[in-house]
């Protein structure tokens, strides 16, 4: 008999989408780099050497780099920076070799975190620095001096002490090493630390890849701004326009995508990023109502009257002080903040003395604010981002010791100084600054967790 004929085919179903495929996971132990005498350095001597290659580059200097050659830092840096812990170690230097100084700041440091917090004020380092800010861990300096060592010879100096920026970024070493084990959620201020002043993320900027690399790691990421743009999300999103467009691109699954946030206005609105990609605010109800500590922070939010007596006030100092300083500017007016750009240019310290002056006169503020030296404005916000970090923290459920935030304005009169109490910081003076930082803090976060 005729064989069976077969079967008729069926119709060819679509292909599945290829799997998307991890951002490519640094091994630590890559290739060092190597040095002309044929010396294999570390990574923080590698990447440093980098960012002062760039900063030459950039800033077109016909010398040595300096690690206060930025442009940043000659913008900011004209008034003196302010930091009680790194002028400590500085004033150590007078007295004891660089090796010395920083072994003694981190024993006493370690020795006052092992004391309860709210003894820690009689230890010795406390008692010696009364002004000193929040520390959440102890501190591995001695290790950031080798590897910074590395770079600069600092300890064979003879001549010439470490400088403020050469401690800063010792500290800052120390401290991504020791965040690294438990580290849960990054933060970072917007200007001058993601992008320069005044612009915005750009496609081909170097963070967004460090941004992704982290949340894959299941770290939240979170850029707290002093920005704010009531009920226009598309704003917020002109300035992370770059940052949106690389995670469509990358089809960022639900759960990693969710691990993005914006806290702008200081601390007044979150947003999160939806489907399609695009940042939405969340409703207060969820993260500003929903937990009676929060709510308690945010109880100005109930009084408008008094809210809108505070910026009368403060709109008529900033305008009455600014023409005693014969600036004429522009006032601007938000929702929870208000604030006067110079409408020619001016000088850097007339922008520091409008807002320390601003900072006295509104001291008996019965509201919650921050007046501070944004670089090309003065600005009067109501709310801060101490209440912004705090508030993120208990929405996530993460502690401070878990927390990192990384901002350019820790000075006395920049607006990142009062997130020192909630959470670990990391001061850096550029963008190329959180970049090279954000390098050592994944390869150790791969290191310590993964391998």
């Amino acid at each position: 008999s005729a064989p069976a004929s077969a079967p008729p085919a069926s119709p060819a179903s679509p292909a599945p989408p290829p799997p998307r495929q991890p951002r490519k996971v640094a091994h630590p132990t890559d290739t060092l780099a190597t040095t002309a005498e044929g010396r294999k350095v570390g990574r923080a001597a590698q990447y440093m050497r980098e960012l002062i290659s760039r900063q030459v580059k950039v800033n077109k200097l016909s010398r040595a780099g300096s690690l206060t050659d930025s442009a940043v830092l000659r913008r900011k840096g004209r008034l003196k920076e302010q930091d009680p812990f790194i002028e400590f170690i500085i004033s150590l230097c007078d007295t004891h070799d660089t090796a010395e100084a920083i072994a003694k700041a981190e024993k006493w440091l370690s020795d006052a975190i092992a004391v309860p917090a709210a003894k820690r004020r009689y230890s010795k380092l406390y008692t010696t620095v009364p002004t000193l800010g929040n520390f959440y861990h102890p501190l591995p300096l001695t290790r950031a001096l080798t590897e910074y060592d590395e770079f600069c010879a600092l300890t064979k100096r003879r001549y010439v002490r470490p400088n403020f920026a050469e401690v800063r970024h010792i500290i800052n070493i120390a401290q991504v090493h020791a965040s690294a084990k438990d580290v849960k959620l990054v933060t970072f201020d917007a200007d001058g630390t993601l992008y320069a002043d005044g612009k915005h993320f750009e496609e081909d900027n170097k963070m967004i890849d460090k941004i992704m690399q982290l949340m894959d790691l299941g770290i939240h990421v979170a850029i707290v701004t002093a920005a704010g743009y009531p009920g226009d999300a598309k704003r917020f999103e002109g300035r992370l326009r770059g940052l949106l467009d690389a995670f469509k691109e990358a089809d960022l699954p639900p759960d990693v995508r969710g691990r993005f946030h914006v806290m702008g206005g200081e601390c007044n609105y979150l947003l999160d990023v939806n489907e399609k990609f695009e940042l939405e605010f969340v409703p207060h109800e969820q993260w500003r109502e929903a937990d009676p500590v929060v709510k308690e922070l945010y109880w100005y939010t109930q009084d408008r009257p008094k809210v809108e007596a505070f910026l009368d006030r403060a709109q008529e100092f900033l305008e009455n002080y600014a023409e005693h300083l014969q600036l004429e500017v522009e006032v601007l007016r938000k929702e929870y903040a208000v604030g006067v750009l110079p409408k020619d240019g001016t000088v850097y310290e007339n922008l520091e003395e409008l807002s320390i002056a601003s900072m006295i006169e509104l001291s008996d503020a019965e509201v919650p604010y921050c007046a501070f030296n944004g670089g090309n404005d003065v600005f009067v916000d109501v709310g801060n981002k101490n209440i912004g970090l705090q508030t993120m923290m208990r929405y996530l459920s993460i502690e401070g010791h878990q927390t990192l935030h990384v901002g350019d304005r820790f000075t006395s009169t920049g607006n990142d100084t009062k997130v020192r109490d909630a959470c670990s910081i990391l001061w850096v003076a550029s963008p190329d600054e959180t970049t090279f930082f954000m390098r050592l803090l994944y390869r150790d976060i791969v290191s310590t967790r993964i391998l």
